[in-house]
């Protein structure tokens, strides 16, 4: 059975409740016959279940032509005969139908109900399941396991259906397509409507084959169809779900069935259907309803996708966003509460939801990233962060990258929850290039003033820009000159004009419709022209001008950019609206949301680094200090590399005679990276090489925030004074420094395994290649 239980059946192998004595309470001694007796019970039951299955666990069970009509109820005494008699007065011959009634409540007299029924049709079959536990689902699962005729149909108890009902329904049932009859709701005044949606949608299909992609609403509801038992048999009720199980049911059914659907709601085969005050149809707008039960139905709806064909996937999608649409109705009545829902999202593995559909209705703001999830870049990753760290709702505009890099869509866990429109700008992807900043620039305003029109409350109430790429500032400063009270924020994660040799990088502006715009905006508001003709200068500058703060990653970073700006004056006002902010660390279950399987060796310090390996950098001090260990320490000690490039080290390991402690891991998208850094005994982290041009260095680098965030000890390293080294290292060394560099290797190695025996080989013996023998 569906969530791993086996209901007692009652009916089905007999009819008496004194079979099951062992659910009765008992104060005297165990009856050991009678254990044994109940035991040999079970065992033959457990023989008869089986036999019904194959070996691989589906049913052989023969089928017999005609309908399985399956009654949960809970609690039925009051209304089910009046469903039972409906079912007792079909067209279709007797001999072909079966009634399963599920009890799955306490007895309430419902059981002397059916007695009488029976009484009163003994040309029917029926047949009874009683269950110890109460539920729908569980129900429609005991009901399907109970099922002997080719086609199985539910219906509820308060409900009831037409003389037709069965006949019209089985005349047009095959094993790939589901009949669907008319739906007729009943008012708890007792009046009809049979005008409702569902029905209006059945008779725009009527006696036609229907793709489930052409009539969605099918897959919602689970009365009125006649499905083909056999389609049933693996795909049951989640019993876990309080809601939308019969979504979740139905999306199966199409997904592994290929089914079609034939509404016929015009031959006379019509569901009549309670509506009943308190119904799971018209609950009460809470948070668990509208947040935490849609989010439970999405997690299971996204794991049918590598199972969807075209067509049902479209059909999936549009199932998500229908249960997304509650989280929108929920923040629409209680806006206050998006933090809280925000939470409630990242519990869930759902990495496809529509948050355009769930942040449509609320305030935001602009986000224009160049780089922007889900483009598999460092920027772009950084950008989604700092959308999370804001916590407000935006619109993003951004380059659609595919050109330059690839894409990975579970970056979109990181931002998506305060994302609502997204436009990806097809325009040429360069870094330095000014044409195709003007380019990005442009496109972007024609963007926003499409946006524009479907909106209202223009312009937006602020916009967030970083330049990595400089092209995110060029569109914002346009944007802003255009709407001068919009409150600009403006990031550098790097200096920009200048490179790591502290030199001028950039290419010249080009005279044109983007310059134009600026150069006549700052005059308008007298505010300072960039005298260079560098457009990374211009980047900058007018950031400066015009921006209403200036984020820096670091505070050497900010003096740094501040102190080769062409204005003194400017940089003082730069200086006035700046604000250090690091890059922005993600909440431990990030760190869990995508687990890895990667397999470290027990018995060994195992140490990792994540980036690409150059000789000249600071890990050929790593790979020289793993040399200059003893064989002990080196035998329990692995160095994990994941690179994409890993040709030049695994070169240089085998010229230093290190390979056996030395292992190349392999590309990791970035949710599978931050769980790989909970795994290791170490991360590595290095400085960037500024001393021969820089009084101090400027760069943070942005694997620091998430090693942070990792709860791994973090082996930086640094150079002196730089941003790195100010941050709470576990371990901590000079970058060049190969001495100090070998006794914390030897020390986190200590930490792992306990001290070196006293009979192995002493530092410095027999460990590299170089030794004499």
């Amino acid at each position: 059975m569906a969530g791993g239980e086996s209901p007692e059946v009652s009916g089905l192998r007999s009819g008496k409740a004194g079979d099951r004595p062992w659910l009765q309470p008992s104060a005297t001694a165990p009856d050991r016959a009678g254990i044994t007796a109940w035991r040999n019970q079970v065992d033959t039951l457990h023989s008869e279940i089986q036999a019904d299955l194959t070996a691989d666990g589906t049913h052989n069970r023969v089928l017999t032509p005609g309908v399985s009509v399956v009654i949960p109820s809970y609690k039925g005494v009051g209304h089910i005969r009046r469903c039972l008699d409906s079912l007792a007065e079909q067209t279709l011959d007797r001999g072909l139908i079966e009634l399963i009634v599920v009890l799955n409540g306490p007895e309430d007299g419902t059981h002397a109900v059916l007695d009488d029924f029976r009484a009163a049709n003994p040309g029917l079959a029926v047949r009874v399941v009683r269950l110890n536990r109460a539920g729908a689902s569980r129900a429609r699962n005991a009901g399907i396991a109970a099922a002997r005729r080719e086609y199985t149909t539910f219906v509820d108890d308060d409900d009831r259906v037409s003389p037709e009902f069965l006949e019209v329904l089985y005349r047009h049932a095959s094993p790939q397509v589901v009949p669907i009859a008319g739906l007729v709701n009943v008012r708890p005044d007792g009046t009809e409507d049979a005008e409702n949606p569902i029905n209006t949608m059945l008779v725009e299909h009527a006696g036609k084959i229907t793709a489930p992609a052409e009539a969605r609403v099918t897959t919602t509801f689970n009365a009125c169809k006649l499905v083909a038992t056999s389609l049933l048999r693996d795909v049951y009720y989640d019993t876990d779900l309080a809601s939308g199980e019969d979504v979740l049911f139905w999306m199966t059914v199409v997904v592994r069935g290929h089914i079609n659907f034939y509404p016929c709601p015009t031959e006379g085969a019509i569901y009549y259907r309670e509506l009943r005050e308190g119904s799971v149809s018209r609950p009460e707008p809470t948070f668990d309803f509208y947040v935490t039960q849609r989010l439970e139905v999405i997690t299971r709806l996204e794991r049918l996708l590598p199972e969807c064909d075209v067509r049902s996937k479209e059909l999936l999608a549009t199932r998500i966003r229908a249960q997304t649409a509650f989280l929108a109705e929920y923040l629409k009545v209680n806006p206050g509460e998006y933090g809280r829902v925000v939470e409630e999202i990242d519990r869930y593995p759902i990495f496809h939801m529509p948050y355009e559909r769930m942040n449509g209705g609320l305030e935001r703001g602009l986000v224009i990233a160049y780089a922007f999830p889900p483009y598999a870049d460092t920027s772009a990753v950084v950008m989604g962060k700092r959308v999370r760290m804001m916590g407000r709702t935006a619109d993003v505009i951004y380059n659609a990258m595919d050109r330059i890099r690839p894409t990975d869509e579970s970056l979109t866990r990181i931002s998506g929850p305060f994302i609502n429109r997204k436009a990806a700008l097809p325009t040429p992807s360069y870094f330095s290039d000014f044409g195709s900043m003007e380019k990005f620039a442009l496109a972007g305003l024609k963007q926003i003033e499409q946006w524009q029109q479907n909106r209202r409350n223009w312009p937006y109430p602020w916009i967030y820009s970083r330049a990595q790429f400089a092209h995110s500032h060029f569109l914002a400063a346009a944007y802003k000159l255009a709407n001068p009270k919009v409150r600009w924020t403006a990031e550098f994660s790097d200096p920009l004009s200048r490179d790591i040799a502290d030199q001028e990088r950039g290419t010249p502006v080009k005279e044109g419709v983007l310059m134009d715009k600026l150069r006549n905006g700052l005059a308008e508001l007298e505010l300072p022209i960039p005298e260079s003709t560098n457009c990374f200068v211009w980047t900058e500058e007018i950031a400066y001008a015009l921006a209403d703060e200036i984020i820096f990653t670091n505070e050497n970073q900010m003096e740094y950019m501040l102190s080769y700006c062409s204005s003194p004056e400017l940089a003082e006002v730069a200086r006035q609206k700046a604000v250090v902010s690091p890059h922005p660390t993600l909440s431990p279950n990030f760190y869990q949301m995508v687990e890895t399987d990667y397999a470290l060796e027990p018995g060994v310090a195992n140490i990792a680094y994540f980036g690409n390996f150059y000789a000249t950098r600071g890990l050929d001090d790593v790979l020289a200090a793993i040399a200059a260990q003893d064989t002990w320490t080196r035998a329990h000690l692995r160095m994990h590399v994941f690179t994409t490039k890993p040709e030049e080290l695994q070169k240089r390991a085998a010229e230093l005679g290190i390979s056996d402690a030395v292992r190349v891991g392999p590309y990791a998208r970035f949710l599978e990276f931050l769980n790989l850094t909970t795994k290791f005994d170490c991360l590595l982290v290095n400085d960037a090489v500024t001393g021969d041009s820089h009084a101090q260095n400027p760069y943070l680098p942005s694997k620091w925030s998430d090693y942070k965030g990792s709860g791994s000890p973090v082996w930086g390293l640094v150079e002196e004074g730089s941003p790195l080294s100010r941050q709470p290292l576990h371990y901590q060394c000079p970058v060049g420094d190969v001495a100090a560099a070998t006794e914390i290797i030897a020390q986190i190695v200590r930490n792992k395994v306990g001290e070196r025996p006293y009979d192995a080989a002493p530092a410095g013996e027999w460990t590299s290649v170089d030794q004499p023998v």
